[in-house]
């Protein structure tokens, strides 16, 4: 194992009468109101940005229930709206496997998550690359479930990580006893009745998006490819490898930047869906028009975190149905 770990006016009467003084006092109190709840509003984001209080939080202490809806599926995965970050949760009977953490600010929505679908054991933790909105949560996922098993890309002199979070998180493998595995292309595994294969990373890189795991997760006749931060490098490497890349999901690269999603490999994937996890308003203008533009042309209908909330998949082996949290949403890119 220790070899693989090298690897957020007062009201009164006037002259005017007193009905538009009762006027004038519903305009002050609406004007409060609203006052306050941006206010309150402002004041939330904020404590959900730094992952002090958030807004599931609340909806709970209300005893609302929040987070992914638990199917009555053998096959299900979850695609989590957690900000400017990545995290999916795949249950294939009784196995679990976790796509990355996204940022510490969002452990407690994974954490609600992993309580709605009733999860307390994590049998393959993936950290697709060592970029903070990847891995963030992953010491606190670590430290609150039990987690079997850790995938991560082996790094090296180049692009070797030192910050005090991934130093952090080697850590808490080495206290848990957690089985460390460096991915490796060609690498398989099963995750109950489903099958997993790592196609990369292939290479070192000095840039850790190229370092990211790529891997398709197949269900009977229906499959699921995901690539972290992936750029095009790496797609074109695919293109070229004999890996088969088709899938019927594919969780776009790089949270749909321009830098991934060249038009040759979605062709080559050839999707029905596409999910891209970002969040809103992010100063990365992701997802870039470009691909939007992509995905139109080659027919894939795609669908946005950061509009839909969580997305839920559910294959019965054969076909797929999709489910996202907010049942109305915007496409800004129609």
């Amino acid at each position: 194992m220790a070899e693989n770990m090298s690897i957020y006016k007062d009201g009164k009467r006037n002259p005017n009468g007193y009905y538009k003084s009762k006027k004038k006092q519903k305009q002050i109190r609406t004007t409060v109101i609203v006052v306050l709840f941006l206010v309150f509003s402002l004041l939330m984001s904020f404590l959900d940005s730094k992952g002090i209080f958030t807004w599931s939080d609340l909806y709970n202490a209300g005893g609302v229930v929040d987070g992914p809806v638990n199917p009555n599926s053998e096959f299900s995965v979850y695609y989590l709206d957690v900000g400017q970050g990545d995290c999916t949760i795949i249950k294939s009977n009784d196995a679990v496997m976790m796509i990355d953490t996204s940022t510490d600010s969002r452990k407690n929505d994974i954490k609600e998550a992993m309580t709605s679908l009733n999860l307390t054991t994590i049998d393959y933790l993936v950290i697709t690359h060592q970029h903070d909105d990847h891995m963030g949560s992953a010491n606190a996922i670590l430290n609150e479930y039990n987690v079997k098993n850790i995938l991560m890309p082996k790094l090296s002199k180049i692009n070797m990580v030192t910050t005090s979070s991934y130093n952090k998180l080697l850590e808490t493998i080495l206290e848990k006893d957690v089985n460390a595995i460096a991915a490796s292309p060609g690498m398989t595994f099963k995750l109950g009745d489903a099958d997993v294969s790592i196609f990369s990373p292939s290479q070192q890189d000095e840039d850790l998006n190229n370092m990211s795991i790529v891997l398709k997760v197949v269900y009977g006749e229906t499959s699921f490819l995901f690539q972290g931060d992936a750029e095009k490098i790496v797609e074109k490497q695919l293109l070229d490898s004999n890996f088969d890349l088709k899938a019927d999901v594919i969780k776009v690269g790089h949270h749909g930047s321009n830098t991934s999603s060249i038009d040759k490999y979605l062709k080559a994937v050839a999707p029905q869906y596409a999910i891209i996890s970002c969040g809103a308003d992010n100063s990365y203008g992701h997802p870039h028009s470009q691909v939007i533009d992509r995905l139109k042309n080659n027919n894939i209908d795609f669908y946005i975190t950061a509009q839909t909330g969580d997305i839920t998949i559910i294959s019965d082996g054969k076909n797929l149905s999709l489910e996202t949290q907010n049942k109305e949403w915007i496409n800004f890119y129609e």
